[in-house]
């Protein structure tokens, strides 16, 4: 039994790494440089990496699920050839890239972090740890995005295009392409080639940086304040002339519902989202909405989120409707295919689109006035 208890006491050799340093440390030695979390650089585990495509990510997702994850643990995605995983994983990768080395064990990938980073972990030293000294991940925070535009490009038009959505349309929501994002000092921190999809969709003076082909963590970047109603994606197109608003949680979906009900249907409305489905709608929007439209509608999606959105909005008097809450088993997990009214356009076509939105039978305003804002 003593035996058992001293075993379950040593320590391993995860624990005894991070007495010297930690994950954000371990990639800057070996990338040779500080990547922002979320940011795309060329690959350091391929040998050719023509457009950036290889980034770092926090697993807030796999936390959630329950898994265990450390607390400073870092992970990695290559989106070109689809790897991820920890930093243990990555260190594999990088040996056999860069050396040729096929490392087995977890104690052949931690010998090797100790040999490149000079952590002297296997010296000895009379079980004496060394100074421990870190380059902790602090994000980087900016109050601006700064980026250059471009003309849309084919693909840019082909990708808008399955959303029924023209260059006029993109243009009244402010939407643009983006070719460069720019540091503060006007220096190119990234390109976007012409079969690269970014857009930035301007509201009032803020943006928000929308990359369609990023994982999921990494496809929006947004300096709008998410506490203000002001900034609500497509409030600055609301008119107030319409008697329906309706509330969404996209500007894909705002420019879509806008689309199909103002300029096929002729069935004008006004459309707004907030920053997520997670969101408090503020008393002044509740305000806002009160005094310029006779009918507000909820269109969230059917999962957790959208259902606790619906149901603030019942509170307030609102309808609310889901796009579809047919759920389908897909990995033993179930999901809804046409979650959001971008998603059914997709995967249903135009005409099914059309009769799904004149199920909800709305009618034709009977006032004209200015929106009021308090």
């Amino acid at each position: 039994m003593a035996f058992l208890r001293e075993l379950l006491k040593k320590e391993t050799l995860t624990e005894k790494l991070l007495k010297y340093t930690d994950d954000y440390e371990i990639y800057c030695e070996l990338i040779g440089s500080e990547p922002e979390i979320g940011e795309c650089i060329s690959s350091p585990i391929r040998a050719s990496d023509d457009f950036p495509s290889f980034a770092l990510y926090i697993p807030t997702r796999l936390m959630e699920r329950g898994y265990e994850i450390r607390p400073e643990e870092i992970w990695f995605k290559d989106l070109a050839d689809g790897r991820y995983g920890d930093i243990f994983k990555f260190v594999k990768y990088y040996a056999f890239h860069h050396f040729a080395l096929d490392l087995d064990t977890k104690y052949e990938i931690v010998k090797f972090i100790d040999s490149q980073l000079n952590l002297g972990m296997f010296d000895n030293n009379d079980g004496q740890v060394r100074e421990r000294v870190i380059r902790e991940y602090v994000p980087k925070v900016s109050k601006n995005l700064y980026y250059k535009t471009r003309k849309f490009t084919k693909k840019d038009k082909e990708y808008w295009s399955k959303l029924h959505l023209d260059v006029e349309d993109l243009e009244f929501f402010n939407v643009s392409s983006v070719q460069y994002l720019l540091e503060e000092n006007g220096s190119v921190r990234k390109e976007f080639y012409k079969n690269n999809l970014a857009f930035v969709y301007k509201i009032w003076d803020k943006e928000k940086l929308y990359q369609p082909e990023a994982i999921k963590s990494m496809k929006f970047r947004n300096t709008c304040p998410g506490d203000d109603f002001m900034y609500y994606q497509g409030f600055p197109q609301l008119t107030g002339k319409p008697d329906i608003l309706i509330i969404t949680k996209s500007m894909k979906d705002v420019m879509v519902f806008w689309k199909f009900f103002n300029k096929i249907l002729n069935i004008p409305v006004d459309v707004v989202a907030p920053a997520a489905e997670s969101i408090k709608l503020s008393e002044k929007f509740i305000e806002v909405v009160k005094q310029n439209y006779e009918k507000t509608i909820c269109v969230s999606d059917y999962d957790l989120a959208g259902v606790k959105f619906a149901n603030q909005c019942k509170r307030l008097g609102y309808e609310y409707k889901f796009i579809d809450t047919k759920r389908v088993l897909i990995n033993d997990k179930y999901k809804v295919l046409d979650k959001d009214i971008s998603d059914f356009l997709v995967n249903n076509g135009y005409e099914a689109t059309i009769k799904l939105l004149e199920t909800w039978k709305l009618k034709k305003p009977l006032k004209k006035s200015i929106l009021s804002i308090i």
